[in-house]
């Protein structure tokens, strides 16, 4: 049965496909594609332990076929040497041609998938910006790689929460919501949708079918022509409504207009990266220039940018990574709200809300002498830091901070670092039992002798780029020596042949 199939929707699907084959898997099934003709319909599915990902083709079928098996990476390279517009697609005695060429069968079968019962199930309506939304929010996940091996309080910030109020992501540093119109009271965290992202099924509506099984949850997301389904991720999401609320409190603001923000993103894309600072970017306004905004980079890069602020913006000054800024252009943001430049960064006006925490400085001079005078009885006059150390600010994900408060100390900064006062050196303080005065001057070298955080940062980071090096060269040397071993493999064999060569030419010459 030969079935004509146009090139160039099979050839476009097969990328999304792809995602979910596992080349090096052991199970030999996952590494191929199922094809199975029904009622004027092909499907295509691909899976891998937890997801399966299935796309739907008209065709004009003369009878149904059951599902075959055929090797993925075969399929996908003929059909792309196929040069004709129409594919020549054959099915015979459950054996699939393209252009008379035969695809390698696969042993084995996919698992049965869960189908959707008939009852007990939460429906969620899709509208047509979903695709849309998840691509906005996949840059704001958690893709850590070993995020499998911790808790899984942490586990769960890998997905993207969907709920009646839209579509949520965050990764602990910064946090996304979508707002759209689900038509459900119930919530799933489902996990990193990368093959569904690969459909590009933008403007196509569809559902999301969720029930309960067992302990575990399943999902069945419809798009257009394209269908998801696999297992939602267990745990509880954070409660990021104490996150994106609604903010009254708002003292400051920004905004920018769409040709500033384009140059503004280009200006961000250009920046090198700078890991031991941040890739801080500090904002502020220029005091000869109110309508301006000024941006200079960790590494000195300067630029500027006409904007609108807010009547009391005065000298306000913030630091923020270039990435977390990038993500909130990129939402459709332009007006960017905080209190002062320790509060919560909110971005409004594009896509729902984004939030994120600015990198906070160390305390100034004179609020870090007054806590070390109480905290040892003494009054020495404390000399300035040589240099001020900046830590990165997290947005809390279990115990978030609420916009809405005005103490400065609200935001939580990062657990490995110092969570009293990272800029306190404590070989400065001097600590006295019995006696009211100060016995002796602190050694003020010897403090200076010790190494920052940003310090050992950066030595970690170099070590870290030493040892790739290192695993680099000592991969090219594992591959030179293999090639060696080849070409004396090769030698051997052309010696031996020669030798028997010579060996019949003697014989023969000397029975003639």
């Amino acid at each position: 049965m030969q079935i004509p199939v146009i090139k160039n929707e099979l050839a476009g699907a097969l990328s999304a496909l792809g995602k979910l084959v596992s080349r090096t898997s052991l199970i030999k099934a996952y590494q191929g594609i199922e094809i199975e003709g029904k009622a004027n319909m092909l499907y295509f599915r691909t899976r891998n332990v937890i997801e399966q990902i299935e796309f739907r083709l008209f065709a004009d079928l003369e009878n149904d076929f059951p599902a075959i098996l055929v090797e993925f990476e075969q399929f996908r390279q003929a059909v792309r040497n196929c040069k004709n517009k129409t594919l020549k697609f054959e099915i015979d005695c459950r054996e699939v041609f393209i252009d008379d060429v035969k695809m390698a069968p696969v042993k084995g079968s996919f698992p049965q998938k869960e189908q959707v019962p008939d009852q007990d199930i939460c429906v969620m309506e899709l509208p047509s910006d979903t695709l849309s939304a998840l691509s906005l929010l996949a840059p704001i996940t958690d893709r850590d790689t070993n995020a499998n091996k911790r808790a899984d309080t942490r586990r769960i910030l890998t997905g993207i929460n969907i709920s009646g109020d839209g579509f949520t992501a965050t990764d602990g540093k910064e946090l996304s919501n979508i707002p759209l119109k689900l038509g459900t009271n119930g919530s799933i965290t489902i996990p990193f949708p990368l093959a569904l992202l690969a459909t590009k099924a933008f403007g196509e509506s569809g559902r999301l079918c969720t029930w309960q099984k067992n302990e575990d949850t399943h999902f069945d997301l419809t798009l257009g022509e394209w269908t998801w389904s696999g297992k939602a991720l267990n745990g509880n999401y954070p409660k990021w409504k104490q996150i994106v609320s609604e903010r009254t409190d708002a003292t400051h603001y920004v905004n920018i207009q769409d040709d500033q923000a384009e140059h503004l993103m280009r200006y961000l894309k250009s920046i090198p990266d700078d890991p031991r600072n941040f890739n801080s970017v500090k904002v502020s306004r220029l005091p000869d220039a109110p309508g301006n905004l000024h941006l200079e980079s960790s590494n000195g890069m300067l630029f500027n940018i006409h904007a609108e602020f807010d009547p009391n913006w005065n000298g306000l000054a913030f630091r923020v990574r270039k990435e977390f800024l990038l993500h909130l252009l990129d939402a459709g943001h332009r007006k960017i709200e905080l209190n002062d430049e320790l509060s919560p960064i909110v971005g409004t006006g594009g896509c729902g809300k984004y939030i994120t925490m600015p990198i906070r400085s160390a305390k100034p001079k004179q609020e870090a002498s007054n806590q070390m005078e109480t905290q040892t009885n003494i009054h020495p006059e404390q000399d300035e830091p040589q240099t001020i150390r900046e830590e990165e600010e997290t947005v809390s994900v279990q115990n978030p901070p609420h916009p809405q408060e005005s103490t400065p100390q609200t935001p939580i900064p990062n657990t490995n670092l110092n969570k009293e006062n990272p800029t306190m050196e404590t070989n400065n303080i001097t600590h006295v039992e019995s006696a009211p005065v100060q016995t002796f001057t602190p050694n003020h070298e010897s403090a200076k002798a010790l190494p920052s955080i940003d310090e050992l940062i950066a030595g970690i980071e170099a070590f870290k780029s030493t040892l790739k090096t290192l695993s680099d060269e000592s991969a090219v040397m594992s591959r030179r020596i293999r090639e060696f071993a080849l070409a004396q493999r090769q030698k051997d064999r052309e010696y031996k042949q020669t030798k028997r060569t010579l060996d019949r030419v003697r014989v023969a010459s000397g029975a003639a």
